[in-house]
């Protein structure tokens, strides 16, 4: 037992690794927890504990079964005990009915599954591209051991943007592998191309840039950091790309510090991910969902009908299983229409209201209809012209434009609900606002005259443009742009978009020396986005149709742009910063 004795006491019974895993995250909080075997369990109950963890234990239906039969079973002070039973992945085990106003509120926690949404909450699909760039995902899974399966499904829900096609590429996998992702998901290919390629790689420079790398080797490879570098390195070179790894380590833990890394390759434990506290515990992920399962509650009442009477409109802790995770799908995938209005979510404070306009409503619609779709088809619906729920058939399985109003607006007030959603979640949309700065001069001074102008310059874009977020886009290449960035992020509460037009490595072999490669490995890591633009004159494009400003960071006249295209919506505003007279030129009122 451990921490504060004014805590009410937390118990923890079940299999023994996973239990550690469990008491290390409570005590990180200095939480009240105590250890029991599962006999300990079944002779006595836990008095006055608030909170049973159950960490995947043997035959739980038994052991639940039991715990109802005991006769000190009771509530303290009329709350229901929270019981939490950790397994595996879904679907959970057969468990016994609860009444739903009983002493025992019951929980199932999916270990894969949500480690899953936890990664990706973290590391969403837009970290590594640009929709508005007209980028699409293209994900890559190399191995296919736990929590593979989990990430993989999670990141079809997640995959719409657009109507660009999404990719999947699955290396190396066995054939029984395949066979039975296929048995389990025969929609997939509905919702994104799905191909199972060999170990070797074979044509990966023939396919879209990869955005994001799941790497979950199996048990038996020796070194997995090594596997991650390999891909990392065949990416390079193939595709001229660095997206973000995300690398399973299991129960090790990847020694070194930042200059040992790459800036690429992220190591995670799934198990460690979903037994965080806030991850466990507090619902981390679900309290969105909870907030559009409300939204729908009270729409239901305003219609004057009884949401108690309608299976999705009971209150969350009497909700079915298919429910509470329909209205999880809907909130995880919030994040990304943000992302795709160039919009994020900060708290609601520091905002005024917001709303989108109807050009904007009308493309989310599409995208919320394409996510909805393709939740339904990874559940194993398919389209019929008659709803028929034992055989899974569904006519709304159509593209967006074939819908019927009524169906269309069902999207529609979906996503212009959205800034109401957040609201009722204590946080407010706002723009964000793209200062691009092009590449300085690779001598350009960053000291600290540089330093004091880029402050001034940026504490005059804050107050200029209150009701925006800064993000600095840049390639971090040069000392000077590093500078500017670390400041935007310390001083001005910006974001960062990283941009490569080529492979992160070769930026850092090109710097001087090991302090600027640190340089850049730090800012990297507090990347957003690192947004791959390797193609000749494609990052010169994305800062032309991109930027809201440019902050040019060099002595003379800075480059204004007269030429035409029709990839330009408009000449951007335009900053100069001259670190040598230590005066800022201002191509527009602030």
């Amino acid at each position: 037992m451990s921490g504060f004795f004014g805590q009410p006491p937390l118990w923890v019974a079940g299999r023994a690794p996973l239990v550690r895993r469990v008491v290390a995250g409570l005590e990180q909080r200095r939480q009240r927890v105590q250890v029991v075997t599962l006999a300990e369990l079944a002779g006595r109950w836990p008095g006055a504990c608030r909170t049973l963890v159950l960490a995947d234990p043997p035959a739980p239906m038994e052991l639940v079964t039991s715990l109802l039969a005991q006769p000190g079973l009771r509530a303290p002070r009329g709350a229901p005990l929270r019981l939490i039973l950790m397994h595996q992945a879904d679907p959970a085990p057969p468990l016994p009915d609860l009444d739903p106003e009983g002493p025992i509120s019951l929980e199932t926690f999916a270990l894969e599954d949500r480690a899953a949404r936890a990664l990706l909450g973290r590391w969403p699909l837009h970290c590594g591209l640009d929709p508005v760039f007209g980028q699409v995902p293209h994900l890559l899974v190399a191995g296919f051991a736990p929590p593979a399966r989990a990430l993989l499904v999670q990141a079809l829900r997640l995959m719409a943007y657009g109507e660009g096609r999404p990719r999947v590429s699955i290396v190396g996998a066995e054939a029984r592998v395949s066979a039975d992702f296929a048995l389990a998901y025969p929609q997939a290919g509905q919702v994104a191309e799905v191909a199972w390629i060999g170990p070797q790689l074979a044509g990966l420079a023939q396919l879209p840039p990869v955005t994001l790398v799941l790497v979950c080797p199996e048990p038996a490879v020796a070194d997995a950091v090594a596997t991650a570098r390999t891909l990392a390195q065949r990416l390079a070179a193939d595709q001229g790309v660095s997206p973000p790894i995300l690398l399973e380590v299991g129960d090790e833990t990847p020694g070194g510090t930042l200059a040992d890394w790459d800036g690429q390759t992220f190591p995670f434990s799934y198990l460690d991910e979903a037994c965080r506290p806030a991850v466990l515990f507090d619902g981390l992920g679900d309290q969105l969902a909870r907030t559009i399962h409300e939204h729908y509650t009270d729409s239901i009442a305003a219609q004057g009908r009884d949401p108690d009477r309608e299976p999705a409109g009971r209150p969350w802790s009497r909700l079915t299983a298919s429910y509470r995770d329909a209205n999880r799908h809907q909130a995880d995938h919030l994040w990304a229409k943000l992302a795709v209005m160039d919009c994020r979510a900060i708290q609601e404070e520091r905002v005024e209201s917001f709303t989108f306009a109807p050009l904007e409503a009308e493309q989310l619609a599409i995208i919320e209809h394409l996510r909805w779709a393709a939740d339904r088809h990874l559940d194993g619906w398919r389209y019929a012209p008659v709803r028929d729920n034992a055989r899974r058939h569904h006519p709304q399985l159509i593209p967006y434009p074939d819908l019927s109003e009524p169906m269309k607006d069902l999207d529609r007030f979906a996503v212009r609900g959205v800034p109401t959603l957040l609201a009722r979640s204590g946080l407010g949309v706002v723009r964000i606002l793209i200062v691009a700065i092009p590449p300085p001069a690779a001598d350009c001074p960053a000291d600290a005259r540089l330093a004091r102008l880029a402050v001034q310059v940026l504490e005059r874009l804050v107050a200029r443009y209150p009701d925006r977020s800064l993000v600095i886009a840049a390639t971090l290449a040069e000392p000077a742009s590093r500078l500017v960035a670390r400041l935007a992020l310390d001083r001005a509460g910006a974001g960062l978009f990283l941009l490569c037009e080529r492979p992160l490595t070769e930026t850092l072999a090109d710097q001087p020396d090991a302090a600027a490669r640190l340089d850049l490995l730090g800012l990297a890591t507090r990347a957003e986005r690192r947004i791959a633009l390797p193609r000749p004159g494609e990052l010169e494009r994305w800062v032309r149709q991109r930027a809201g400003i440019r902050l040019y960071v060099r002595d003379g006249p800075a480059e204004v742009e007269t030429q035409p295209g029709a990839d330009r919506p408009g000449t951007a505003k335009q900053v100069r910063l001259d670190p040598k007279t230590g005066r800022a030129e201002w191509g527009f009122e602030y």
